[in-house]
């Protein structure tokens, strides 16, 4: 992963998520020697029963966010039944006997639909060494007496797995994810910080951004796959309750962020209700204003094609005031638009703190200022001030 702060986000541009790189990660030679790597090889029965018995966390509702459509899942369940070696699977004990998916999410996530799945069973489709496999479920091919010696043989095919054990520090299971990505398509850290904070709060936030206006007006498809959506609300979240705690550092900040908002859940739902009920509407604005360029950086007097995740961060913290919502007269929406426009194509720090090194204090303080000032500009004093100091 590159250490460029790549900020684009739409499903037509490679996803450059650059929230993490190793220099967030902090860690010393000490803490990786502590780190036990255990490779074994597990049978698919061995898989399937920790599956059923939950004890390899997929997370409720995890087909919402299934990257494999079925006629790949089907080749990979075909290349079990023909005993072909797979890419490994890579697991994190969270406590004893409970493990995290790090790697081969998708292989696991075909496993428990195939094997698993009573609602909607995986109909194997698209085999073609092994087209005796087509229109069957798995509970088909268990109760055909000519494929008990195929089933014996699925079950019992290994799978190398490589648990991860004694790691103090969630940052050593980021430094893996890295590395194990770095020579593919980057997956979103949301995914692992999705597995490191299971819960009621993860929970609330996979089914409010699976429902979302908001997260479709950014994504063409929602529930995003790589957990994206989650990731944008994240943020949104963190800047609205705790931007004064911002410390630079992307990675820290959301999983503190959620580290908190999943304490005392019970206690916080009422609030984190209307949250989104006024991102929603803050979301809803923005587009209402900015139509087809909604959420979208400027350069060399154009938008981009596709939404900024920066730009997303201070539309969604000023919009989603409705104090600020109130405030914007239907005649002054043009020149709302005109001031970003402005601050784009005349303003270099602040398409800088967009567009590269945006997680700094200073990127993150520059960005949102200018666009609150902006704002109020042309409303008002409603406009709060943005809790980070200004840039000197």
């Amino acid at each position: 992963m590159s250490g460029n702060e790549g900020e684009d986000i739409g499903p037509d541009v490679a996803l450059q998520y650059g929230e993490i790189t190793e220099d967030d990660l902090g860690l010393v030679a000490d803490d990786i020697q502590q780190l036990v790597v255990a490779p074994t090889d597990w049978t698919i029965s061995v898989l399937v029963d920790l599956l059923r018995k939950r004890k390899i966390d997929l997370q409720p509702n995890y087909q919402r966010r299934v990257a494999w459509d079925e006629p790949k899942m089907s080749r990979f369940i075909e290349s079990l039944f023909m005993r072909l070696p797979v890419p490994q699977i890579v697991l994190a004990e969270m406590r004893p006997g409970v493990f995290a998916v790090i790697d081969g999410k998708q292989r696991i996530n075909s496993l428990a639909r195939f094997c698993l799945d009573d609602q909607a069973p995986l109909r194997l489709s698209g085999c073609e060494y092994r087209a005796d496999l087509n229109v069957k479920t798995y509970d088909d091919l268990q109760v055909d007496p000519a494929m008990e010696p195929s089933v014996d043989a699925f079950q019992n095919h290994t799978v190398r797995t490589v648990v991860i054990k004694n790691w103090k520090s969630d940052s050593l299971l980021y430094l893996l994810f890295l590395r194990l990505n770095q020579n593919s398509v980057t997956l979103s850290p949301q995914e692992l910080r999705r597995a490191l904070y299971p819960g009621k709060f993860m929970d609330w936030l996979d089914d409010k951004t699976a429902q979302s206006a908001a997260m479709a007006s950014v994504f063409k498809k929602v529930p995003d796959f790589r957990m994206r959506d989650m990731e944008v609300a994240t943020r949104a979240l963190g800047f609205k309750r705790f931007a004064d705690l911002y410390a630079g550092n992307m990675k820290k900040f959301l999983n503190d962020t959620s580290k908190r908002l999943s304490e005392n859940f019970d206690d916080q739902l009422g609030q984190l209700e209307d949250d989104w009920m006024q991102f929603e509407g803050g979301m809803s604005l923005a587009s209402d204003i900015f139509g087809d360029n909604a959420f979208k950086s400027r350069q060399d007097g154009k938008y981009q094609r596709s939404p900024n995740r920066a730009v997303i961060d201070i539309m969604a913290y000023y919009f989603a005031d409705p104090a600020v919502r109130a405030a914007i007269h239907d005649n002054e929406r043009v020149a709302i638009r005109t001031a970003f426009e402005n601050l784009c194509d005349r303003n270099a720090k602040f398409l800088q703190a967009l567009q590269t090194s945006t997680k700094t204090t200073k990127a993150t303080s520059q960005r949102f200022h200018d666009w609150g000032d902006a704002l109020r500009d042309i409303i008002g004093g409603v406009v709060v001030e943005f809790p980070l100091a200004r840039n000197s």
